[in-house]
């Protein structure tokens, strides 16, 4: 387990910033029904579960010529498909604050990209202070800033047209985790094994990761996640931890029974769709049924590579890599990731830092 009082070590060159909390990205905030879901659990999910995830309309304020096109009605689902993840607070609270009016901003967004023929799934974590240009919306006038400052300029329609706008592409769907899920989800599931490769010192929260295994609860796993200062990757490496604690999720519940056994399940499942909001048009149980039997090497985990960090007014940005942003947004239109990941491999979210 974790100790405490090591000596510090430097945190990452030129991140001055105040910390914030980093939200881990549960996979479409509904682990088990994309991943190794299986017949029993599919099943429970479509009779009963997916009418409980809460809906929203997020994509209302996307311009209807920037809008993915939508399925004939009735027709199953079918891919490819794409699914923005964004990690805020109010993910379960009212529609106001889902809309952005109070401030709150985006420190997950994670590119979900599921194939053709639904048989894997490209999870892409994008920095949160990319230096994008944000569309006018609202008070908002338009121009550049952090990414993470669209939920909060224009709710997750703003975020969606910037995603787009970034990357060249449509997004289909949009879902809003709230930190509560990494908690109640890993704690649901017995807890969580990740690998900590060197042994690192957290000086804001005054912890110590040793080499090693480690068992997580949902608070050891808030913590993990949350971690930035001790890191040589500063925002970098805390991506990879998000992604490290995501696919540790997944295993455990695919692989110590939680699926086979209907109270563990039932936890697991109330526990994260209490702590999500998708939009109103995505399929719930028809996207359940349609991914059933997706297990965890379906999964590629990858971060999209900036150019360094820059400094304006005093504040610290990332620059956006133009090349590694075109090259995604072609692989996700072309539904070919081969030219993008020998140029930018993947990550190996089987241990980490």
């Amino acid at each position: 387990m974790t100790v405490y009082g090591s000596p510090r070590q430097k945190d990452r060159p030129g991140k001055k910033r105040s910390p914030r909390w980093a939200r881990i990205a549960v996979v479409l905030g509904v682990v088990v029904l994309l991943f190794g879901g299986g017949a029993y659990a599919v099943n429970l999910v479509a009779d009963h579960y997916a009418n409980q995830v809460k809906k929203d309309d997020f994509l209302a304020g996307v311009p209807q010529n920037e809008r993915a096109s939508e399925p004939p009605s009735g027709a199953p689902v079918s891919g490819p498909m794409n699914i923005l993840l964004l990690g805020s607070d109010n993910a379960d609270n009212s529609r106001a604050k889902s809309q952005g009016v109070d401030g709150q901003r985006s420190d997950s967004i994670v590119l979900f990209h599921i194939d053709k023929t639904f048989s894997h799934v490209y999870a892409f974590s994008i920095e949160r202070d990319s230096y994008v240009h944000i569309p006018a919306a609202g008070s908002w006038q338009g121009g550049r800033t952090k990414l993470n400052a669209a939920l909060q300029y224009g709710g997750p329609a703003l975020a969606v047209r910037t995603v787009q706008d970034l990357l060249g592409i449509k997004i289909d769907h949009v879902v809003v985790v709230s930190f509560a899920a990494l908690i109640k989800a890993v704690d649901a599931v017995g807890g969580v094994d990740v690998y900590v490769d060197k042994t690192t010192y957290d000086d804001q929260f005054h912890r110590t990761w040793t080499k090693g295994w480690h068992h997580l609860n949902g608070t050891d796993a808030q913590f993990f996640v949350r971690q930035r200062h001790g890191l040589a990757g500063g925002d970098y490496d805390r991506m990879k931890r998000q992604q490290q604690v995501m696919r540790a999720l997944v295993k455990q519940a695919t692989t110590a029974g939680v699926l086979s056994n209907p109270y563990k399940l039932n936890d697991l499942i109330q526990a994260v769709t209490s702590a999500l909001v998708v939009d109103s048009g995505m399929p719930v149980k028809d996207l359940a049924f349609a991914a059933r039997g997706l297990g965890l090497s379906a999964v590629t985990f990858s971060t999209l590579p900036t150019s360094g960090t820059m400094v304006i007014g005093g504040t610290d940005y990332e620059r956006v890599n133009k090349a590694a942003s075109e090259a995604l947004g072609k692989a996700i239109s072309s539904d070919d990731f081969t030219a993008y990941f020998k140029q930018y491999p993947p990550n190996d979210a089987s241990h980490g830092l």
